[in-house]
């Protein structure tokens, strides 16, 4: 290993760290009850280290978000032989309930409800994580990909998103389960085929 690729390795280790630290803290005790000393103590950092990983404890918390999908999408691997675009979006769904990334998005959602100020990072992780998903499958396509797949890439993904927004917002006070997820999002995906057919493309 090169020491860029040490230095690359050791600062993903602690931004992880840092992070589930902060996560952890908070799920302990609540966020009035944890300040950066809490996380930076425990974590056995200083608060400049902390300070070039993350502005405050709500980025650090919403972080695990992205940690949790990053690692869900490097170890996807499709199952069987998925044709087209459609079927590997329903394929990588049902892989990242299963790896836990969506139990783990539901988990740091739940905790705005007390604390509104972790909203922005919340939806930011969010955002951010429906551009990684996105890069994941157009890796898996391995080919050059024309503005048209790329434009229904993102209606599906603007589909299962929406789903995943909207009913991850009832842990805020509005109507839904989140739990009921998965099955919402087969159901989605099963109307979108008719549309867009079993390939992905009319």
């Amino acid at each position: 290993m090169t020491g860029s690729s040490l230095r690359e390795t050791k600062r993903a280790e602690t931004a992880r760290c840092l992070a589930t630290t902060a996560h952890t803290l908070v799920r302990q005790r609540g966020f009035d009850e944890v300040t950066v000393d809490d996380i930076v103590e425990m974590a056995h950092v200083s608060r400049r280290t902390f300070s070039n990983y993350y502005s405050c404890k709500e980025e650090a918390v919403a972080a695990v978000i992205l940690l949790q999908a990053a690692s869900g999408l490097a170890a996807w691997q499709p199952s069987g032989s998925p044709s087209g675009l459609l079927a590997l979006v329903r394929d990588l769904v049902r892989h990242q309930g299963a790896s836990g990334t969506l139990a783990t998005l539901a988990d740091v959602v739940s905790l705005t409800a007390g604390h509104r100020q972790l909203v922005p990072f919340v939806r930011e992780a969010q955002w951010r994580l429906w551009s990684m998903a996105e890069e994941r499958v157009l890796d898996e396509l391995r080919g050059p990909t024309d503005a048209d797949v790329r434009a229904e890439l993102n209606a599906l993904l603007g589909a299962v998103f929406g789903v995943v927004s909207s009913r991850f917002s009832s842990v805020t006070g509005d109507e839904g389960d989140p739990l009921d997820v998965p099955r919402l999002l087969d159901h989605v995906l099963d109307r979108l085929e008719t549309g867009f057919g079993p390939s992905g493309r009319r």
